[in-house]
């Protein structure tokens, strides 16, 4: 109901990793809860992971197989996060990891609109307390006509680059062409042999 949002990332996805930090960062941080979803992953499908729910007292439900939209929260959410991420990683995406924690707390500390409350407000009971320079609204540096001015500079530029390198591949083309072909002149009354294309239904060998 909160729309509280929770994000660990891992090394990687095996069981054992993903058991562990669900204990570490949900059962010691917000108890145990009655009653778990999740999709149908190897790693929530194990022995393990279902031990470790049946030690917990944890009812375990997995979604449909190819039907994410069971679990549509997860999905949003998803969605939302991944927004909040594309704006702040590296092209590489090398460090979205040391994001995390900032992208999940913008969302929690955001009224939702089904709720009018944040997530924060929900689980918690009080509002989070965030500075008052990170509050104000931002001066506006980046509008509508610098928007236009950077599209038609960089089309332009992309524009020149590309024609630029098509002449150049003509030109290497050409060279190449020039040193491997051969020049000859034919005379008038000449015998030269004309290759022609069958035309539809016609047999190739007459």
């Amino acid at each position: 109901m909160s729309k509280f949002l929770v994000a660990i990332p891992i090394p990687q996805q095996d069981a054992e990793t993903v058991a562990r930090e669900f204990v570490l960062n949900i059962v010691l941080r917000f108890g145990a809860p009655a009653q778990i979803l999740t999709d149908q992953g190897s790693n929530f499908l194990s022995d393990l992971f279902k031990s470790m729910c049946k030690l917990l007292r944890i009812k375990k439900i997995q979604t449909t197989a190819f039907h994410p939209e069971s679990n549509g929260r997860l999905e949003r959410s998803h969605r939302v996060l991944t927004e909040y991420l594309r704006h702040y990683v590296r092209e590489d995406r090398s460090n979205w990891d040391e994001w995390i924690p900032y992208s999940v707390y913008v969302c929690n500390t955001t009224v939702h609109t089904n709720t009018a409350y944040t997530p924060f407000e929900l689980v918690y009971g009080f509002k989070s307390e965030v500075p008052s320079t990170l509050r104000e609204t931002p001066n506006v540096e980046y509008n509508y006509e610098n928007y236009l001015a950077e599209l038609r500079r960089r089309l332009q530029s992309t524009h020149e680059v590309a024609r630029k390198k098509m002449i150049l591949s003509k030109e290497r083309s050409k060279e190449y062409y020039d040193k491997v072909s051969e020049t000859f002149e034919i005379q008038t009354g000449q015998k030269v042999l004309l290759l022609t294309k069958p035309c539809v239904g016609e047999d190739p060998k007459n």
